[in-house]
C-alpha cells in the first residue's frame, strides 16, 4: 500500500474539521463577551454579527464553500456559543482565564493546521 495522506481539512458538503473550529470560535465568543460583562442579547447578536462577517470575509479572499457548508459552519459556531452561554449566564460558570486560554490555543493550533494545509494543498 502507498503511503497516501488523508485530506483531513478539505470542505465537506455540510461538515468538515473546520467544524471544530467553528464549534470552538462560538464558544470563545460566548466566554469573552460574558467576561466583558454583556448581556445574553448582545452577547448573541455580537457573536452572529461575527460569524456572518468571518463568513463574508472567508467569500472575500475566494475561499468559496457551498451555502450549505457555510450556513452549518454558522449554526456550528451558534452551538458552541449557545452551549457556553448557556454554562456562564444560566449555570453560573464563572469566567477563567486558563479555561479560556487553553480554549483559544487549541483554537488557534486547529487553525494554524488548516491554514498550513491550505497553503500546501490549496483550496479544495
Amino acid at each position: 500500500m502507498g503511503s497516501k495522506q488523508r485530506d483531513v481539512w478539505k470542505h465537506g458538503k455540510y461538515i468538515d474539521l473546520w467544524s471544530i473550529v467553528h464549534f470552538l470560535s462560538g464558544a470563545l465568543l460566548a466566554s469573552f463577551f460574558f467576561y466583558l460583562g454583556l448581556d445574553l442579547f448582545w452577547s448573541s447578536t455580537f457573536t452572529l454579527v461575527i460569524l456572518l462577517g468571518w463568513e463574508f470575509f472567508e467569500s472575500v479572499l475566494g475561499i468559496l464553500e457551498t451555502t450549505s457548508n457555510v450556513v452549518v459552519d454558522i449554526i456550528i459556531g451558534l452551538v458552541g456559543f449557545l452551549l457556553f452561554a448557556r454554562f456562564h449566564y444560566f449555570e453560573s460558570w464563572a469566567f477563567d482565564w486558563r479555561n479560556f486560554i487553553s480554549l483559544l490555543l487549541l483554537t488557534l493550533a486547529l487553525s494554524g493546521w488548516g491554514f498550513v494545509d491550505f497553503l500546501k494543498r490549496g483550496y479544495r
